[in-house]
This record gives C-alpha cells, sequence and structure tokens, in this order.
C-alpha cells in the first residue's frame, strides 16, 4: 500500500493522460492539420520520391532522418503521425505528474489533475485531433519551461526540459526560437528562487549558466548537423530559393503586374510568369529562380513599406495587441475568425492569482513587501516578453492560431508552474487561493468545452467531406498508373471554387488507409517544388521538367473543372507554342483532368 501511494503522481497524471487520448479519439478522427504536414509524411515515408528521405525541408534533419528510418522498417505503419500525437500526449502527462506531485494532499492532486484535464480538452482539444508539427513544437516548449519552473534542486527535470528543448528546435526551429524567450525568462525566474532559497548565488548562478550554455550548444550542433547534411550545392541553392519563396509569400505580397509593368520588365517577368507567382505554379518554370523572387519581395516590401511606416503599423499592432487581449467571443469554427477566448480570459486570471497566493504565502519566505517585490519582477519581466512576442507577431501579420496558441500555452505553464510553487510554500490561505485559481480554470475549460466540441464536430464533417472527394481523385491517379498528373496548385489546397457552401482544405487522416507506396502525381508548385527531391520525382518518372513533361503523352493536368486554364495557353505561347487542351476527364463532378498537346 505504502508503495503504491508512492506511485500516486504517476498513477493519476496516467489515468489523465488516458481519459485524454479516450475523450479525444471519441470526439472524432485524426487529421493532419493542414497540407504541410501530408507532404512532410510524404517525403518521409517515401511516398514522394519512393524511398524515405532525411532531407524534408521543414524539420532540421537530424530528426527528419530519425522518423524516417522507422519507415524504412517496411511496416506500413503512419511513425509520423504517432510521433506528433505521441509527443503531444507525452506532454500533458509530464504537466499533469508535475502538478499533482508537487501538491501533497490526495484529494488537492485529484483537483489539479481534473482542472487540467478539463483545461486540455476545453482549451486544446481541437489541436490534439488535428495534429499540426508547429503546434507540437509550441507543446514541447512549453512543457520544457514548466519542467524548468518546477524542478526541484536535486531531479531529472531541466534535463527533460533540454530534451524537449532540442527536439522542438528540430522539429521546427522558428516556432521554438519565437518561444524562447519564454524559455529564457523561466529560467531567470528559476535561477532567481533558487539563489534567494539556497542563499547562494553564485553557485546558481553557474548551475543555471552552464544549463543555458548547454541549451544554446545543443541548438548550434543541431544547426550544424542541418547545415552539413544541406550543404551540397543543390540543397544550397534550393534553400536560397525556399527562404525567397517564404519571405515573398509568407510576409510580402505578389504586386500587380499592369500597375508594376515597368519593374515586371525591368528583372524579365512577363505577365504569363507573373500569374504563376499568384497562381502558385511557379514550378512550372524554370527561370523563376531564388533571384527573381528576391526581387519581387524586396519590391513589394518597398511598396509595403511607403504604403504603411513601420510606426504606424506597430501603433495599430498594439491597439490589435490590446483589444486581443482581453476581447471575448463565441467561437465558432476551428480557426477563422481567429478568436483568442478563452486563452486571454485564463491569462488574465492568473497574473492575479499568482500575485495573490504569493502575497498569502508564509513569512517565512520573506516579508510582504520582499514578496510583493519579487513576485512583481516576474510577472512583469513575462508580461514584457509576451508582449513584444505579440507586437513581432502581429506586427508581421503572421498570427495563425498554431503560433499564437502554443504561445499562450508557453504563457500559461509558467504562470501555473508559479503559482504551486507559491502554493508549496504558502500557509492555508495560500492554498485556498491557488485552489480557487484552479477551480477557475476548470470552470472555464468546462465553459468552452461545448463550444470546442461544436467546432470539432464541424470541422470533422467537413473535412470528412472533401477528404471522401480528394479520395475520389487519389483512386483515379492510383488506378492510372502508368500517367503522371500534374496538379495545380490551388486544386490540391481545395475545390471550394467548384463546391456551394463551406470546404475544408486539404489534409488527411492519421492512422487510416495509411499507404507509404510512391504515387504518380506532383504540384506545380508550394514550397518542396524545384528542391532535389522534386527535381528527383520528375527524373525518375522519365522528365526534364514540368513544362516539358505536360506535352508528354501520359501526362495530365488536374485542377477544378470551373477554372479557366487560359493562363496554361498563355504562358506556353509566350514559350512560342501553341497548345491545344482537352478535358479528358472530371472526376467527383469536380476536378478535370486535361491533356495538353501542340497543335
Amino acid at each position: 500500500m505504502k508503495k503504491l501511494q508512492g506511485h500516486v503522481s504517476l498513477i493519476i497524471a496516467v489515468i489523465a493522460t488516458l481519459a485524454a487520448m479516450i475523450a479525444t479519439g471519441l470526439s472524432g478522427d485524426y487529421f493532419f492539420d493542414l497540407n504541410d504536414d501530408v507532404l512532410i509524411k510524404d517525403i518521409l515515408s517515401g511516398a514522394y520520391t519512393g524511398a524515405p528521405e532525411g532531407h524534408n525541408i521543414q524539420m532540421l534533419y537530424p530528426i527528419s532522418l530519425f522518423i524516417s528510418l522507422f519507415y524504412r522498417l517496411g511496416v506500413n505503419i503512419d511513425w509520423y503521425g504517432i510521433f506528433l500525437c505521441g509527443l503531444q500526449y507525452l506532454c500533458f502527462g509530464v504537466v499533469v505528474f508535475k502538478s499533482v506531485e508537487l501538491t501533497e494532499d490526495v484529494r488537492k492532486k485529484a483537483v489539479v489533475a481534473l482542472a487540467e484535464f478539463v483545461f486540455i480538452m476545453g482549451f486544446f482539444m481541437p489541436h490534439l485531433l488535428f495534429v499540426q508539427y508547429t503546434v507540437v513544437c509550441g507543446v514541447l516548449s512549453a512543457t520544457a519551461a514548466f519542467l524548468i519552473i518546477t524542478a526541484d534542486e536535486k531531479s531529472i527535470e531541466n534535463s527533460l526540459a533540454l530534451v524537449f528543448i532540442i527536439v522542438a528546435f528540430l522539429l521546427r526551429s522558428e516556432m521554438l526560437l519565437l518561444t524562447l524567450p519564454m524559455v529564457g525568462v523561466a529560467i531567470l525566474i528559476k535561477f532567481l528562487c533558487v539563489s534567494k532559497e539556497t542563499g547562494n548565488i553564485n553557485s546558481s548562478l553557474g548551475k543555471y549558466t552552464i544549463f543555458c550554455i548547454v541549451i544554446i550548444g545543443a541548438l548550434l550542433i543541431g544547426t550544424f548537423l542541418n547545415n552539413l547534411a544541406y550543404s551540397s550545392p543543390e540543397w544550397k541553392e534550393f534553400n536560397r530559393f525556399f527562404d525567397n519563396r517564404t519571405e515573398l509569400y509568407d510576409f510580402q505580397f505578389i504586386p500587380d503586374y499592369a500597375e508594376n509593368r515597368e519593374f515586371y520588365e525591368s528583372i524579365g517577368l512577363s505577365e504569363s510568369q507573373q500569374k504563376l507567382l499568384t497562381n502558385y505554379n511557379f514550378g512550372l518554370d524554370d527561370s523563376i529562380n531564388a533571384d527573381v523572387l528576391a526581387k519581387v519581395a524586396e519590391y513589394a516590401k518597398s511598396i509595403k513599406g511607403e504604403e504603411a511606416p513601420f510606426f504606424v503599423r506597430l501603433k495599430d499592432s498594439v491597439k490589435q495587441y490590446i483589444y486581443r487581449l482581453h476581447h471575448v467571443e463565441t467561437l465558432r469554427t476551428y480557426e477563422y475568425p481567429m478568436t483568442d477566448f478563452p486563452w486571454n480570459i485564463l491569462v488574465l486570471i492568473l497574473y492575479p492569482a499568482v500575485l495573490v497566493v504569493s502575497m498569502l504565502a508564509d513569512e517565512s519566505t520573506g516579508s510582504r513587501r520582499t514578496r510583493l517585490g519579487r513576485i512583481l519582477f516576474f510577472l512583469i519581466t513575462l508580461f514584457a516578453c509576451r508582449t513584444a512576442l505579440w507586437l513581432f507577431i502581429i506586427i508581421r501579420g503572421r498570427d495563425p492560431i498554431r503560433i499564437t496558441h502554443p504561445l499562450y500555452l508557453v504563457e500559461i505553464l509558467i504562470l501555473l508552474g508559479m503559482l504551486l510553487n507559491e502554493e508549496r510554500h504558502g500557509k492555508k490561505a495560500s492554498e485556498v487561493a491557488a485552489l480557487v485559481a484552479m477551480a477557475v480554470m476548470l470552470v472555464i475549460g468546462v465553459f468552452a468545452l461545448p463550444m470546442q466540441l461544436n467546432i470539432t464536430k464541424k470541422e470533422q464533417l467537413l473535412r470528412s467531406e472533401m477528404l471522401a472527394n480528394y479520395g475520389k481523385l487519389e483512386e483515379y491517379v492510383r488506378n492510372h498508373d502508368d500517367s503522371f498528373f500534374f496538379y495545380d496548385v490551388y486544386t490540391s489546397v481545395s475545390y471550394a471554387s467548384v463546391a456551394e457552401g463551406e470546404v475544408a482544405t486539404y489534409s488527411e487522416k492519421l492512422f487510416e488507409n495509411v499507404d507509404n507506396s510512391c504515387y504518380n502525381r506532383d504540384i506545380l508548385g508550394g514550397w518542396a517544388s524545384k528542391s532535389p527531391l522534386a527535381i528527383k520525382k520528375l527524373k525518375d518518372a522519365g522528365f526534364d521538367n514540368a513544362s516539358e513533361a505536360l506535352l508528354e503523352p501520359g501526362s495530365y493536368f488536374v485542377q477544378n473543372k470551373t477554372e479557366s486554364v487560359d493562363w496554361l495557353v498563355d504562358f506556353y505561347v509566350e514559350k512560342g507554342m501553341d497548345v491545344r487542351i482537352i478535358q479528358k476527364d472530371t472526376v467527383a463532378d469536380i476536378f478535370g483532368i486535361y491533356s495538353i498537346s501542340e497543335n
């Protein structure tokens, strides 16, 4: 019995994690959130090039190679999906375990575990079902910050936090770097707390300085190994292309051709080529290279700068930031229109909650004035850091929920860790205040849960309908395995222009109808376009480039049937070719299958 009591925290954490897995599974099917994750999975599994590949472009090479090795076992399993889902549930279990471990009374342990279970379901459940690697990176970073805040002097929490930070960096380096300042605040808070408790600032300074150096060193080693893996001239040139493409599409825009004809003519870009940029089918033209994208992005940035000076955008961003910090709106859809509820409300509650719990702490932790000064410094530092990060993403115009929700999660877990730490050193009133704060978190989660369930149900229906139609297209392509199909990029993402009503963007289910065999199709653009992988795929199919391949017998172009193909005719006319485009077939009364030949 005593042995069982010693493992009660672990038992509670396991039960809570299993309950989350079961509740989530009963709520619907697992999907990759975006088509980005689908392509990552295809590259890792070998479905894209025919062999599992460690160069998956979006992740750093070491972890990409690690996942691809599982696909080389030959077992037709969705290893990438298992990896992402496993990390999310592992992090949830670790947070619950550490939280209840910090709570002595079994009943209080149950309250804390219940509150965190309801939190994960009421706040985060859609992300558990619609899995996205950027979000998983944020979850790892948030868990690391929580472990650092709550670590005992002689424990493995910091080591585990280090592992989570490294994995997060390898998984999605940009997201880890975005959240790393918050992790830094967690380290600063813990360092000052440990220094005060031990009375030996030099020892604590040495310990946490080494910890920070190890983190930086690990990130530098990961970067070095990644750069080494992408050190060939082909990959270096593609990475330059990729960076310029990201700058243009994610942070700038494609200037209108008629209004900016002089600029386009100065860089040798025709109207039909500019059209390839606007419809993302730039993979059709080999002359659209890294230099071209860099020039267009630089020009677009100069125009945007003239229209909206930095300080004007900063002022607007501050207004939007303040509004989003307190605005409450009913959750209606999974992502758009975006709303910060219930995340923002919990954040606004946790800040004063930490302050109150600290002020009610035992006198042995210092005078009330000292405690007030200390905790205010912690909270102000954390809030200043989060403000800087939020303004950074808002002013750049890159604030989808896959970025904002992980940012909220990091902040909430840091505040939760501070709350549990302060409660642990407190007296009865402090414990009561902490439990009240946990109860409030539970209430908000209960209030938000029906909305999340409705959102999830609606999104599941939309995605199932979407997948059924794309499934028919995939079946058609597979049945014509002696042909090769080139997809219009917008068609590969959505068929909304054909359908009436709301349509989900393309994604795939995890763990269902898994097929890791190489497929006979590709898109005419996207983030893998012009990569060594895309070039290899073309060559393996017997083609040198996409524009010539489309004219070959057995090659077909796929586009939503209601969309015009005039842009494709214009492209070839400019190349000096008179082409005939014939619709050979339709699939699901949505997708047109076209053959292209010279007259």
